[in-house]
């Protein structure tokens, strides 16, 4: 995930980070450690399986003491970027992947090669050994989880449409076709009251969106050297694409809509599909109890292609643990991951929202107890399904190409705005698509020219 607050820019404070981080590290001499750990995991249920699990932990080491914060991804980077700057990183921290190879680089991170061996290496499934393990060798981040995203969708209001609730659209025109037939004014009083899609406005879901849409278009963001590819066809069709879709199917206001808002939107009727992740089904059984009994909460087995693509992408989900080498307790997060990826400790952490929080544990799979002791797959098994399908075919990827997780200014291009100032002029029509692609192009180059990695 490329996090759309890394303003202030990265670049201001990375040049000074070492510096500041090793000389503001040391432990105090304290009777108790408290070890801070930093994830991204705010569900009440699954706070509740992390407290349980650092109280198990704290049993069996006296003398330490496990402090959580969840954090949202809103948030985390500023204060990631706050506490190295400081001099006083957390011991353990979520981080996407992107975030954790530019760290590590700057040996910021400590190997988490013993928690990886703890596990079973050959346990771990091959995605997120590629996503984890560095060109060195070693895997300085690890996923607690992984998950892939997906076209949700409300089977009723699709049969209510005239629509079959079981077939993918295989395009964006059908696509587009489906979205305009869900668009309805459902009391006759002469306003649209239900919507065809919601989507989530704010930056980061943006630019996940620029991203998986240009790459189920056949495009890429970068050219082998580096170089945006904003004004080339894959993205321009993008935008036209993107405009289509806000002016006639998306819920009017839609770019100040937060992602949860849109389970929510769904749940209720108010839009008959959302792109999302396994998170949300804690939202329906919530507010749509009733729709979920009726297994009226579909999930399609495909994303449609664009004009120029040939098969579609799909974001892989897996944020990454990292443990801060200057950190003042990296030995004892260390310790802590290890714990925390036992067997039963795991599945506890994972059965929290087991349709978002799929095992990296292959071998968790093939546990009779995950399943049996888990109620949640009788209703959302599906779910379950069709994330791993994703996956084994290698439709889902961390939005971009593998070969561009390495691209240096990746992290300062996706938290500048660019995208999303690219996707809201088109929206608000204050540049044609064209003209907000050019722009778009020129600001980037612009911007790694000043960061000193311009090369074509």
């Amino acid at each position: 995930m490329i996090s759309p607050n890394a303003r202030p820019s990265i670049r201001l404070w990375i040049a000074g980070l070492v510096l500041a981080v090793t000389i503001g590290s040391g432990s105090p001499v304290a009777a108790e450690k408290v070890v801070r750990i930093w994830h991204t995991e705010p569900n009440h249920m699954t706070l509740a399986a992390m407290r349980e699990i650092i109280a198990d932990y704290e049993k069996l080491n006296p003398g330490i003491r496990i402090e959580q914060e969840a954090i949202g991804w809103s948030s985390l980077l500023q204060k990631l970027q706050a506490s190295l700057a400081a001099g006083a990183p957390p011991d353990a921290s979520h981080g996407y992947t992107g975030l954790v190879l530019m760290l590590s680089d700057l040996g910021l991170l400590r190997p988490l090669d013993d928690v990886v061996a703890s596990i079973g290496e050959d346990n771990i499934f091959e995605i997120v050994r590629r996503i984890s393990l560095d060109d060195d060798g070693h895997y300085y981040g690890l996923p607690h989880c992984i998950g892939a995203d997906a076209i949700v969708y409300r089977k009723d209001l699709y049969r209510q449409a005239g629509l079959d609730d079981a077939v993918a659209p295989r395009n964006w025109d059908e696509w587009l076709v489906q979205l305009q037939k869900l668009t309805v004014d459902t009391d006759g009083d002469g306003t649209v009251d239900q919507y065809g899609l919601g989507l989530a406005g704010e930056g980061g879901f943006i630019n996940e969106e620029v991203l998986m849409w240009t790459g189920s278009n056949g495009g890429r963001m970068w050219d082998p050297d580096g170089r945006p590819t904003f004004t080339e066809q894959p993205m321009i069709e993008m935008l036209q694409f993107y405009k289509k879709v806000s002016d006639c199917c998306l819920w009017p206001g839609w770019l100040n809509h937060s992602y949860p808002e849109t389970f929510t939107m769904l749940a209720q009727g108010k839009v008959a599909s959302i792109l999302g992740w396994g998170r949300g089904s804690v939202e329906f059984e919530k507010y749509a109890p009733d729709v979920v009994a009726n297994g009226d909460i579909g999930i399609f087995d495909s994303k449609p292609v664009g004009p120029s693509g040939t098969e579609f992408m799909t974001q892989l989900d897996g944020e990454q643990w990292m443990v801060f080498e200057h950190a003042e307790y990296p030995d004892e997060a260390i310790d802590f991951l290890k714990f925390f990826y036992q067997r039963d400790n795991y599945r506890k952490y994972a059965q929290s929202v087991p349709i978002h929080l799929l095992p990296i544990d292959r071998t968790m799979y093939e546990d009779a107890a995950y399943w049996e002791q888990t109620p949640a797959f009788d209703t959302w098994r599906f779910w379950v399904g069709i994330q791993r399908n994703f996956i084994a075919q290698g439709n889902a990827r961390p939005v971009i190409e593998w070969d561009d997780l390495k691209i240096p200014y990746l992290s300062e291009v996706g938290g500048s705005g660019i995208l999303i100032d690219m996707v809201s002029d088109v929206i608000t029509e204050r540049r044609t698509p064209e003209e907000a692609a050019q722009y778009a192009q020129r600001r980037t180059e612009q911007l790694i020219e000043e960061m000193g990695y311009r090369r074509w």
